[in-house]
């Protein structure tokens, strides 16, 4: 996902009477202004994608190393946020028990998990209740050690074991599209006034 900044004539113009300056010098403040908000936003979305989401790997840097922030130039006003991510694992948020049990012993009836966090846990199964409960979500470890929240899927069959049914990891939503998600619910309608504020900062800096 990513975001445009462009600036019009009539900005730089503005600017130029404001400040009696060159054009080129207009420039240099709203290239500067155009990233400092350009970063400001990209911090808002990471702390607010922790806010929303119960992600476990949901540390600041965690996040912020989907993101990548092309810069705005004097010849070319904008600047993009784009994050890039594959999508999560369900184990990466919040499950609950998240602990393996070696061929089931002592596992618990059932594995729940939930996304949001301040949303409700649901049962991970197929479909809850009656067959469905044959197709509980569980704790996996692979060959490789990676623990994972998995499911049976019905009808397939597991290459290795054809006299079992295949097993696949659970996922859920990606990185880009926590933050996608928070920035269209709580930052984009604020992006003239984030992007206003740091012009009027920075045109008080060349001032001085």
């Amino acid at each position: 996902m990513g975001k445009l900044f462009y600036v019009d004539m009539d900005d730089l113009t503005k600017i130029e009477a404001a400040l009696g300056m060159a054009r080129d010098k207009s420039r240099m403040v709203l290239k500067a202004a155009i990233n400092n908000a350009a970063k400001q936003t990209e911090g808002s979305m990471v702390d607010k994608a922790r806010d929303k989401y119960r992600y476990k790997k949901g540390t600041k840097g965690d996040i912020r190393e989907a993101n990548s922030i092309k810069k705005a130039k004097a010849g070319d006003l904008a600047a993009t946020i784009e994050a890039k991510g594959d999508v999560n694992e369900f184990l990466d948020f919040h499950v609950r028990p998240s602990t393996y049990f070696p061929g089931g012993k002592g596992a618990p009836s059932w594995v729940k998990a939930r996304v949001l966090r301040n949303g409700d846990f649901h049962k991970i199964a197929l479909r809850p209740g009656a067959d469905g409960d044959k197709y509980k979500g569980f704790v996996i470890r692979y060959r490789s050690g990676h623990l994972a929240l998995a499911q049976r899927v019905p009808g397939k069959r597991m290459e290795s074991k054809p006299d079992k049914e295949f097993v696949k990891s659970l996922l859920s939503v990606s990185t880009p599209k926590m933050e996608e998600t928070v920035y269209r619910e709580e930052i984009d309608d604020d992006m003239y006034d984030i992007l206003m504020k740091n012009i009027e900062e920075q045109m008080k800096r060349y001032i001085k």
